[in-house]
């Protein structure tokens, strides 16, 4: 079994605002990161259901995987 470590608590968790953009519980965003934690690729939704299709990620990979030109 694995133990984690106790965190010191800062007092209750306060709620998600309800005069959020987007909502209570605001926009999708979506975000390609490298092995380096480098951003390559981000998408901040409009609406709920606003996501890369299951058709654009693969094109977006490819284009991220491409050597950059100085």
């Amino acid at each position: 079994m694995i133990e984690l470590p106790r965190v010191a608590s800062a007092g209750p968790v306060p709620a998600v605002s309800r005069e959020q953009e987007g909502g209570r519980l605001g926009l999708p965003a979506d975000f390609l990161i490298d092995r380096d934690g480098r951003v390559l690729a981000e998408k901040h939704g409009e609406h709920a259901y606003d996501q890369w299709s299951a058709d654009e990620l693969p094109a977006l990979v490819s284009r991220a995987a491409r050597p950059r030109r100085c």
